[in-house]
């Protein structure tokens, strides 16, 4: 019996069905290459699925937060401080540093988390003038149990994904490189774009 060819960009067999929201970025992927096929947007249109993933990362992260009575930047918080080990404590600078806030945000946050009983402000043993922000024994419990189901849930998505180990070590390889682009500089205009202003 005579074995059908398979072309070598046929489709996976066992494909999931297509969610409004791939179908909604194939469809932009498809009208920019009609309306502009002289540029290549494959990879910005990568990067707006990265953006969707990342939205619902968030919300997720939303409910985790939610669910353990904190906001997600007061969440973040309490993170950061239990990763950072025993005594649990970091100064303001560093935390508004690691999470990319303005220190008026941290300040904010942590007013907040120091009010609901997570942390304390305690001074610095090396300099009496500076101080640290501390986790308590309940901002230490609900940090753990906002770290456990964050696991979970990215646990819970990989599966429903997909994603093999190997493939999330090559998308955090690929992630890495555009994370080391920092700035770029847009290519000088040609002469006829120029005069084209």
């Amino acid at each position: 019996m005579k074995k059908s060819s398979v072309s070598r960009r046929a489709e996976p067999a066992i494909k999931p069905p297509p969610t409004p929201d791939s179908t909604l970025y194939d469809d932009i992927e498809a009208a920019w290459l009609a309306q502009r096929p002289d540029l290549d947007l494959a990879a910005a249109c990568t990067l707006l699925r990265l953006e969707r993933v990342n939205q619902l990362h968030e919300m997720r992260l939303q409910d985790i937060a939610k669910a353990v009575g904190l906001q997600t930047g007061e969440l973040y918080v309490l993170l950061a401080l239990r990763r950072s080990g025993k005594p649990y404590e970091l100064r303001p600078t560093d935390l508004f540093r690691a999470l990319l806030v303005t220190s008026g945000a941290m300040t904010k946050r942590v007013a907040r988390l120091q009010e609901g009983g997570f942390v304390l402000r305690v001074s610095a043993s090396d300099d009496g003038r500076s101080e640290l922000v501390r986790l308590t024994a309940k901002g230490l419990a609900t940090a753990d149990r906002g770290i456990a189901e964050v696991a979970r849930v990215v646990e819970a998505v990989t599966e429903a994904s997909g994603l093999t180990k190997a493939e999330l070590a090559m998308l955090d390889r690929c992630l890495r490189k555009l994370l080391a682009v920092r700035a770029v500089k847009a290519p000088k205009k040609s002469g006829r774009l120029a005069a084209a202003d």
